[in-house]
């Protein structure tokens, strides 16, 4: 059983590595689209698992529910990760700073600032 657990490690470790270099490649190709980066994926992708599939003898309904495990699991991990804002979204601007940096009993005085930038 360590055995698989090792392969198990050992795939999904080449399947990241593998995923952020198609990443970059379909990037350097087709730039900041967005559209044309996401169909790039979807199709790659497509053609990686009809390929393992068929290979393999597996179907598509047991791929599916390989898939559905690693959700699971991956939910398990990280709640957040399925948040509708996504895992990765940026820091806000808000919460970048923290609040007590700023004492608000200072008043902002625009003409001060004017006369900082002459």
């Amino acid at each position: 059983m360590v055995s698989s657990f090792k392969k198990l490690d050992d795939a999904l470790q080449d399947l990241i590595v593998a995923y952020t270099e198609l990443e970059q490649e379909i990037t350097d190709k087709v730039g900041e689209d967005e559209d044309a980066f996401s169909h790039a994926i979807i199709e790659a992708l497509e053609t990686s698992i009809e390929s393992a599939v068929e290979e393999h003898d597996f179907s598509t309904a047991g791929f599916a529910a390989v898939l559905s495990n690693l959700t699971e699991a991956l939910q398990e991990l990280d709640p957040a990760a399925f948040d509708e804002d996504g895992a990765e979204e940026e820091v806000d601007e808000d919460e970048e700073y923290e609040m007590e940096d700023v004492d608000e009993d200072e008043e902002y005085d625009e003409d001060e600032e004017e006369e900082d930038e002459d």
